[in-house]
């Protein structure tokens, strides 16, 4: 559907069966070894997920996307996502060792996104995603992560611009930056200089396991990428 102030409006449904064999996840069970699943070989479900989207430019300035989807019956595979999210499938609440017990849940996905250009050389976005699953059996939380996004463009000149993206995910608490400077005169002639960042907040170490509260850097990159296309014509 579409309204004044270039706004649009969408729905839809999604109708699905998913089946899932535990040859797919590990080893397949015979008579002399158990198999990859807890309890029996395969597990399936009927699927439904509705969701809408839609969108807004008052002006070009301004701009504002979104997505929303419910999925029911949306398969979590007991892998868990830890050290915030345990599993939670009945057979790792009891013994944490057991095999996989893959089992159905309502998931929601989320997705917001919002545009602001003041000038025409200048781009900017900020955007936001969300995904989680909460398992029908144990209504316990498999998972939830949210990425927060930030992107900018400044075009100099046609051929000069500069690129900034700043990610956060909250599921590895994880900030990852890059900022690139690019000269592009001609195709096949470019120059890149760029610098790339990668930090974690309050996360786990990964070889203790415990909570490092502030700020971790994991590494940062300097760059410096140049191409150059020769032309040369051999005559007979």
């Amino acid at each position: 559907m579409n309204f004044q102030k270039n706004t649009y409006l969408g729905f839809g449904l999604g109708l699905g069966y998913e089946r899932l064999f535990e040859e797919e996840f590990g080893l397949k069970r015979t008579k002399t070894h158990a198999g990859a699943f807890f309890g029996g070989p395969e597990r399936s479900t009927n699927q439904f997920s509705p969701y809408m989207y839609g969108g807004t430019k008052p002006s070009q300035k301004y701009s504002l996307n979104w997505f929303m989807a419910y999925g029911h019956n949306s398969f979590d595979f007991d892998f868990g996502a830890e050290p915030k999210f345990i599993r939670v499938s009945p057979a790792a609440l009891a013994d944490p060792s057991a095999p996989l017990d893959p089992g159905p849940g309502d998931s929601l996905d989320m997705n917001l996104e919002f545009g602001y250009q003041p000038t025409k050389p200048l781009n900017m976005s900020l955007s936001y995603s969300k995904s989680s699953l909460r398992r029908n059996d144990t209504h316990l939380l498999a998972f939830q992560d949210n990425i927060y996004s930030f992107r900018s463009t400044y075009q100099f000149s046609r051929f000069v611009f500069a690129r900034a993206r700043v990610d956060y995910d909250t599921l590895s608490s994880r900030t990852r930056a890059q900022f690139l400077f690019g000269y592009t005169p001609n195709p096949g002639t470019a120059f890149y200089l760029g610098y790339n960042d990668d930090l974690v907040r309050n996360g786990f170490n990964p070889f203790t396991g415990q909570l490092e509260p502030g700020f971790r850097r994991n590494g940062r990159t300097f760059f410096i990428k140049m191409s150059y296309l020769f032309r040369k014509s051999f005559g007979g």
